[in-house]
């Protein structure tokens, strides 16, 4: 397990034709003013070089500490490919990264892809809710490809997968571009405790996944 470094990863990276870090913007309702860059390509690029989205605010302590994780994204083709790291050698069964994503600016409805390690993703549309957030069906997503190793951070799982183009026309009638905002969070949460942790800071009493809380996916051009 690796606990979030207060040095080390705290430089800021250089993504691919994209400035790394979060910005301020206009928040939605009911979400924050952050905002993190991500780039469109025509062409596929390394996911590793692009800029991390850190999980850096939790709700509560989790069993396992404040693990260090991340998600790495980007458009192509209409697509948004994604990658996940978390430093956590020996995750419990019940431990999830998820990625929560619209192309709809209130943020009514979401598409939520959670994964574990050893395991297959699962993509669910949900609605956002008053009190709780309400799955409607589940969607379309390729089997993930499993990542294991270890760097000067620690030992770490990952994943990477893909949220496919007609599933966002699916559900959102539309697919992201360069020029969108989308509304987004980033979760590291275990399905046997409360507490977890998140991209964006999640308002007291919500849980995961919720669209309380997004921040914004800016898509900027290759």
């Amino acid at each position: 397990m690796k606990i979030r470094p207060v040095r080390g990863h705290t430089k800021r990276r250089r993504g691919i034709g994209c400035v790394s870090g979060q910005r301020r913007v206009g928040p939605a309702e009911g979400g924050n003013a952050l905002s993190f860059l991500i780039t469109e390509s025509r062409d596929a690029l390394p996911i590793e070089a692009l800029p991390a989205l850190k999980i850096t605010h939790f709700t509560g302590e989790p069993a396992r500490g404040r693990v260090y994780a991340y998600l790495r994204c980007y458009v192509h083709d209409g697509a948004i490919p994604f990658s996940v790291t978390v430093f956590d050698g020996a995750p419990r069964d019940t431990a999830r990264f998820g990625f929560a994503v619209t192309l709809d600016s209130a943020a009514e409805i979401y598409l939520f892809a959670s994964c574990a390690k050893g395991r297959d993703g699962k993509l669910w549309l949900y609605r956002a809710g008053a009190e709780f957030d309400m799955p409607l069906r589940p969607m379309e997503m390729p089997a993930l490809r499993q990542l294991a190793g270890s760097d000067e951070q620690g030992v770490y799982w990952g994943v990477e997968g893909v949220i496919p183009a007609g599933t966002l026309r699916e559900a959102f009638g539309r697919i992201p571009k360069a020029g969108d905002m989308l509304p987004a969070n980033a979760f590291l949460y275990d399905k046997a405790e409360a507490a977890f942790g998140a991209a964006y800071p999640v308002p007291e009493g919500r849980g995961v996944p919720s669209a309380s809380g997004f921040g914004a996916l800016v898509v900027v051009p290759y």
